[in-house]
């Protein structure tokens, strides 16, 4: 499992020159989806603006991509909505919970300005169609309290 999530992280080169960009597949669970969408998150616009965003798009539910897409719209939506995700210093997971197809990922991440913020990621096991076994974000929640953290 490792080796595949830093293959994906490291941007291997693709039989076409570019990069490979990760996508849902059967083998992530859920928090190797977090992780994936939170490295993308934390150098969004590299290479270029918004490649990031298109990443978290790839791992959206196909329930969550019908109330917030096409990518433009979802992208103006976390840059407007979860400002702290964007080119953040550092995240760590907190223990997954897990109930049949759902799972809940706690984030803990330190924006760019050294504050910290705390999120939950609900995802769900996609039961049939083009994603079927895939692991893919419902939702993103902001969790209250947000201490300051000293630099």
């Amino acid at each position: 499992m490792i080796p595949l999530l830093w293959l994906l992280l490291a941007g291997s080169a693709s039989a076409a020159g570019g990069p490979l960009q990760p996508k849902p597949d059967p083998a992530l669970n859920p928090a190797a989806v977090v992780q994936l969408q939170l490295a993308a998150l934390a150098r969004v616009d590299q290479p270029q603006r918004d490649a990031g965003m298109a990443v978290v798009f790839g791992f959206a539910s196909p329930g969550n991509r019908s109330l917030t897409g096409p990518l433009k719209r979802f992208a103006a939506m976390i840059r407007e909505g979860y400002p702290a995700l964007l080119n953040h210093r550092s995240s760590t997971l907190a223990p997954l919970i897990m109930q049949g197809d759902i799972a809940l990922q706690g984030v803990e991440l330190i924006d760019r300005e050294g504050r910290r913020h705390r999120y939950v990621f609900q995802l769900s096991k996609q039961l049939d169609g083009e994603f079927k076994d895939c692991w893919m974000t419902d939702s993103v929640l902001q969790a209250p309290d947000d201490p300051e953290v000293s630099t």
